[in-house]
């Protein structure tokens, strides 16, 4: 006979392991979870001690990030087999999930940085020496006139939608070093995306930004606004005797994922230089 201190009803169950009384009767209904103890007298049925450490696995399992539907049919069928397989699985998809929200921490953390320095002073459009690793990235050869085809040409060369890259500096526009040579810079508009690996077969290019001295310089608008600063830098790499040593960089620092005021965004150019 069954211990009446020990048998407990739908509520207080519930109150006891933080699960609602219509999720508990949802387990039952699909067969997951059912009361164990009927009373031969009144027919209630009741939950016993028995039944907390099945809930501990549902709850654990589901933490895990398996469905009702998974944890039923793993519960009905268990061996030491299926359970190592599943824990192994489970185990891999977690330590994915940690690989992606470190990354996404680290772009968090930059993208935080860089707005904490716009947002306490106004812009820097001084011209500015900077170094910088070699860097590569996928472009593509369309021309784009407006931030939609930008978008659209991004998403071609991605292929599929990524939380991380909103949040990071991987969205780009190159400018070819034969453009800032013969003025093409002033209609050509060509994305390149960072941070990604893509096959070899790619019909996308790989675009080198070499290693070494950048001039940089920031301005206020949108990215087809930058005629007058890429021409401001030409004109102090002139003054210097300095060379254009490759591919340059714009970086849209604050764009339309981050304001809709064109006022609002901001973008730097990269010049890669060489004064020998």
């Amino acid at each position: 006979m069954t211990d009446k201190k020990n048998l407990y009803t739908i509520k207080e169950f519930s109150e006891l392991t933080d699960i609602s009384p219509n999720a508990l009767r949802y387990y039952d209904k699909i067969g997951l979870f059912s009361p164990s103890f009927k009373d031969p007298n009144t027919g209630y049925r009741y939950y016993t001690l028995n039944e907390f450490e099945s809930i501990g696995v549902i709850q654990t399992l589901q933490q895990l990030g398996l469905t009702l539907e998974e944890i039923r049919d793993y519960m009905k069928n268990k061996t030491v087999f299926s359970s190592y397989k599943l824990l192994k699985k489970q185990h891999e998809n977690i330590s994915a999930k940690i690989e992606e929200l470190a990354l996404l921490k680290h772009y968090l953390i930059e993208k935080i940085e860089l707005l904490d320095s716009i947002i306490s002073d106004s812009i820097n459009e001084k011209i500015i020496h900077k170094q910088y690793p070699e860097r590569m990235g996928y472009g593509s050869d369309k021309i784009c006139q407006s931030y939609e085809e930008i978008k659209s040409e991004s998403a071609r060369i991605i292929e599929k939608y990524s939380k991380s890259l909103f949040i990071s500096s991987s969205y780009a526009v190159y400018i070819p070093g034969s453009d800032l040579i013969n003025g093409a810079f002033r209609e050509n508009f060509y994305c390149v995306i960072f941070d990604i690996i893509k096959e070899e077969n790619t019909r996308f290019s790989k675009i080198i930004f070499p290693a070494g001295e950048y001039v940089t310089c920031r301005y206020c608008g949108t990215s087809f606004e930058r005629n007058a600063t890429v021409e401001r830098l030409l004109a102090y790499i002139n003054s210097k005797g300095y060379k254009i040593a490759g591919n340059a960089v714009q970086l849209c620092i604050i764009d339309e994922n981050l304001t809709n005021l064109d006022s609002e965004k901001i973008n730097e150019i990269q010049i890669p230089i060489s004064k020998y």
